[in-house]
Order: C-alpha cells, then sequence, then structure tokens
C-alpha cells in the first residue's frame, strides 16, 4: 500500500536547518550513513538521520556483530500544526522495514533522552523494544549546542564545555535473534576488507562490502 505522505533519501545539508531550529540539541554529526525526510509543499517536515553508533555502544548492544549496529541519531519534525503529517512513527516504521537495508544493519538502536522529558512513545509506537537506562553526562557548547565527546571516534577536550547530568533509555529493534546477526550478514553477502589505508594510532582500516558473487555449497 502506498503511503500517504512523502518520504524519501535526501542529504544532510536539506535537513539542517529542520535540526537546528526544532530538535532539542540544536545541532548534529557532521556525517550520516542515511537521512530520510518526509516533505509538504517542497520542504521537510520531518527528519530521521541514521549512523552507526561508537563501538563500545554497538558491542554492548550485539557483541557477536557490532558492526551490524546502526543508530537512529537524529529525529525531529515541525510542530503538529504546520505539517498534515499525523504520526512520525509511521515513516519511521516504513525506513526500519523497507528503506534500510537489513542485512546489513540487523540491529537499531535509539535512545529516548529524559532531561529533555522524552519518553520514547514514537519508538515504542514504532516497533522498538525498551532495554537499557542508564544515567548520562551531556556537553554544551558556547552556543547552547550538544555536542558528542567524540570526535572522530576520539575524545575531545571537554574543559570548556558545560556539563549536565540526566537519564537516558536505550530501545532495540532486531530484524534477527539475538546470536544470529553475524550469520545474517555473511549470507547476504557483507564481508569486511582493508581498504590498504591506516589509522592514526597505526592500525589497519577496513570497511564493509557486499560481494556480488556468493560461493554455493
Amino acid at each position: 500500500m502506498r503511503p500517504s505522505y512523502v518520504l524519501r533519501r535526501c542529504e544532510r545539508h536539506e535537513i539542517m536547518e529542520l535540526i537546528e531550529r526544532y530538535h532539542p540539541y540544536g545541532g548534529a554529526s557532521a556525517a550520516f550513513t542515511y537521512v530520510f525526510a518526509v516533505w509538504e509543499g517542497g520542504r521537510p517536515v520531518a527528519a530521521y538521520c541514521w549512523m552507526p553508533p561508537p563501538f563500545g555502544a554497538s558491542k554492548s548492544v550485539c557483541e557477536e556483530a557490532p558492526q551490524g549496529v546502526l543508530a537512529l541519531s537524529r529525529m525531529v519534525a515541525v510542530p503538529r500544526d504546520e505539517r498534515e503529517l499525523n504520526h512520525v512513527s509511521k515513516p519511521l516504521r516504513r525506513q526500519m522495514r523497507v528503506m534500510i537495508d537489513r542485512d546489513r544493519w540487523p540491529v537499531l538502536i535509539t535512545y529516548s533522552d529524559e532531561s529533555l522529558g522524552h519518553t520514547g512513545h514514537v519508538y515504542k509506537c514504532s516497533g522498538w523494544k525498551k532495554t537499557v537506562r542508564s544515567p548520562m553526562k551531556y556537553y554544551l557548547n558556547e552556543e547552547g549546542v550538544r555536542v558528542s565527546k567524540y570526535t572522530n571516534g576520539k575524545s575531545r577536550d571537554t574543559s570548556d564545555l558545560e556539563r549536565g547530568h540526566g537519564f537516558i533509555q536505550r530501545w532495540e529493534h532486531w530484524s534477527v535473534e539475538p546470536g544470529q546477526a553475524q550469520a545474517r550478514m555473511e549470507a547476504a553477502g557483507w564481508k569486511r576488507e582493508p581498504t590498504g589505508k591506516t589509522w592514526a594510532s597505526g592500525n589497519p582500516a577496513h570497511r564493509w562490502v557486499k560481494s556480488t558473487q556468493l560461493e554455493l555449497i
């Protein structure tokens, strides 16, 4: 059945004004794996940004295949009276079921920030499972925008940032049973290969590629 809304994949720059104006954090990562937006009248009225979480977070969710974990990093919409879209959960469900490669990303995670009064209602409506609730620290820059303590995969100097505390609730959505994520990726042809480059740490860099020819056993 064709949805009643216009949802398409787009570029980060197309939705940054929406994030800066309406998302409580006021900012976003410099790059995403997927960016989707609902469009009305030639403008985005809801946006969803996906990216791999830090390795430690991925491993805590799926130890066997942390490389198969993808996080919904930002979700934002204009106020209800400024859009025709009734439920932001409907486009989210479509992304999870149809638009994201669930062979490459069998595990999805996201978080609701209780310090902002978030209950995770949209995630519950979209079929996510509530899992771990944890205390958290957050950091604000000079403009009052929340920023990560990590940048380019490394810890940043937080001495000039304002700190806050709260609780954060993790939500998960698995397309496979726990313990089957690695097998799902391998069965679909996804494999890890070296890029020929080296990280600043000296470790070799790798990337995940999908084989066009699967071996028949």
